[in-house]
């Protein structure tokens, strides 16, 4: 993987809507496969909405992302809750 796949990847991310990232998020759920290009797509979707306002917790400790439920966001569009 390249610095420039990750800016891409990012930039392309930060021009998406906070439900636009949600659905992304959703299409993650119970997917058990895993690589390094998918540890780096979900870092930068949790850290998009962490910079978008978006309060993560439900499914971010900080350290680990959690795929096993969909998720929604709450009224304000500020919070994410499980769908």
């Amino acid at each position: 993987m390249t610095e420039e796949y990750y800016k891409d990847l990012q930039a392309r991310m930060a021009k998406m809507s906070v439900e636009a990232l949600v659905a992304d998020f959703n299409k993650q759920v119970g997917r058990r496969s895993w690589t390094s290009i998918r540890g780096v797509h979900d870092s930068i979707l949790i850290d998009t909405l962490i910079d978008k306002g978006v309060d993560v917790s439900a499914v971010y400790d900080g350290v680990t992302i959690s795929f096993k439920r969909k998720i929604a966001l709450d009224d304000e569009k500020k919070k994410i809750v499980f769908a």
